[in-house]
């Protein structure tokens, strides 16, 4: 099994940290370094996988290409290519998401961390979902559902669901 990396865009390397559930050395970042904040701010781990179908839920989208990402600062994000398999289901992918803990008390700010997805395949409208939470210990199923593209008609550019935060 191929191991996934998520890229970090702008003036950093591939982080492999990720998958691995390790945080990163003192020596690899620096506290002015945007991903080291991130990773301060979110020491615990979510998991995320997507289930991409077709025909309103009807049948698995294979080969779809799901783009996680999340913006850092103004220059840099994390972003992480994956691809679904003949049941449409991406693997899941392990992401960084503020500590349970924080949910024991009010004020403690926020629970969950949020990512943006981008999703395509041939012959069907790309999705975009911005506001998707990871939370700490919790493994998120995210459905979505293509629309296929009809010859003769002009598809829309792209569809957009946005999550609602939670109401915690």
């Amino acid at each position: 099994m191929e191991e996934k990396r998520l890229l970090v865009k702008g003036a950093f390397p591939m982080y492999p940290y990720f998958q691995k559930n390790t945080p990163l050395s003192a020596a690899e970042s620096t506290a002015a370094d945007p991903l080291q904040r991130f990773l301060a701010q979110n020491p615990a781990f979510g998991t995320l996988l997507f289930q991409v179908t077709g025909g309103q839920g009807a049948f698995p989208v294979a080969g779809a290409t799901v783009v996680l990402s999340r913006m850092l600062d103004d220059r840099q994000a994390l972003s992480i290519t994956l691809t679904t398999d003949e049941s449409g289901k991406t693997e899941p992918i392990s992401l960084p998401a503020p500590s349970r803990e924080l949910s024991q008390s009010p004020g403690n700010g926020p629970v969950f961390a949020i990512y943006q997805a981008e999703i395509s395949a041939p012959n069907h409208v790309p999705t975009r979902i911005r506001d998707l939470p990871v939370f700490d210990g919790i493994t998120t199923i995210q459905p979505v559902n293509l629309s296929p593209i009809i010859s003769g008609t002009r598809p829309p550019a792209e569809e957009e669901i946005e999550d609602k935060e939670p109401d915690l």
